[in-house]
């Protein structure tokens, strides 16, 4: 199992997760292999194709860090003893279970729980690592094994294949969604109130803003409390456009009035926005030489230069200006042409 979400909505660079990408280097894996070709962590912190060296110290490492629950040691136990001795292809849905219900027990996330999909970079900025709004990847369960790689071997005295794990598994499909399906199912089922989701309405792919086989349809979706004290009461879209590429589509159309039939048949209430204020200024941050953001520059620099050292502004726009300006580029029905 990779601990990296970044293959899982296919985007364009802006709104992409960083990858942390185990090295291929031959010169360096035949070095490895010359130590132990069985076990080439061997109490080494080294990088490997198979499970990361140290991935115990590390977890709890991490779990300490956090700060949440006590006992970080049992909450590893139950992880490792999910997969230790089992090959990675024989994982299912129930392989987590125990190690997301233990983390998550006794969390609820009130009014701010932002989901995503296709906006990794967008979305996590926003929440401002749980300060803003709380994601997935916030959270103790997911904060253990970020950038982190596992898999189990039957046959090794560890029970852990450090030497390589598998991408994926044609037999057995349930077995990639093992992990981050229960983490997503069970963060999903833990949102009450108010939740937010951010959508890429610009991928460079053509890809439809909310589709069928996302994560966020598969699994959360379904999984929103529907009833009771901790039922959501409101899902508010944020649907994104990236500078410099083609709108494929906005608020109120295609796979955006499929979502939301689906939200208010839910009994949920539902809104969506084409590009909030202030996402446009973390999107433009990204993108600064875009077309679309170098108003931005130019009003900016003046309001800085303005508010340091005094100089006149008069004939700049206003900072609301901007917005208005900005917003107008984004969301003009015809004005394809811009992007």
């Amino acid at each position: 199992m990779i601990s990296n979400l970044s293959g899982i909505y296919l985007d364009n660079q802006l709104f992409s997760r960083p990858t942390r990408n185990i090295t291929n280097n031959q010169n360096e894996m035949k070095i490895v292999s010359e130590i132990n070709e069985t076990n080439p962590c061997n109490g080494l912190y080294i990088k490997t194709n198979g499970t990361t060296c140290g991935l115990k110290d590390i977890m709890i490492g991490r779990c300490y860090e956090y700060q949440y629950i006590t006992n970080c040691t049992n909450l590893y136990e139950l992880f490792e003893s999910a997969i230790r001795y089992k090959p990675y292809c024989s994982m299912n849905l129930s392989t987590y279970e125990n190690y997301f219900q233990h983390s998550f027990d006794g969390i609820q996330v009130i009014d701010k729980a932002m989901f995503w999909s296709g906006t990794y970079a967008v979305a996590h900025t926003y929440s401002n690592h749980g300060i803003n709004y709380i994601t997935l990847e916030d959270t103790l369960a997911a904060a253990m094994v970020s950038g982190l790689t596992w898999c189990g071997k039957d046959n090794d005295s560890e029970g852990f294949d450090h030497v390589s794990c598998p991408n994926n598994c044609e037999d057995n499909l349930w077995a990639d969604d093992a992990f981050w399906g229960v983490a997503s199912k069970t963060f999903a089922q833990k949102a009450t109130g108010e939740i937010y989701l951010v959508l890429n309405g610009s991928q460079s792919n053509g890809h439809a803003s909310f589709r069928n086989n996302s994560y966020f349809a598969k699994y959360e979706l379904p999984n929103l409390q529907r009833t009771g004290q901790y039922r959501v009461t409101k899902l508010n879209v944020l649907l994104l456009h990236s500078p410099d590429r083609k709108v494929v589509e906005k608020c109120g159309e295609n796979s955006l009035i499929t979502l939301e039939t689906i939200v208010r048949n839910y009994q949920i209430e539902y809104t969506c926005k084409d590009d909030p204020e202030e996402l446009i200024l973390i999107m433009c941050s990204n993108e600064w030489e875009a077309r679309e953001c170098q108003l931005a520059r130019q009003v900016l620099r003046k309001e800085w230069d303005q508010k340091l050292f005094g100089k006149s502004n008069s004939n700049y726009h206003s900072v609301s200006f901007l917005f208005f300006l900005l917003l107008n580029y984004f969301t003009q029905k015809n004005s394809s042409d811009l992007f």
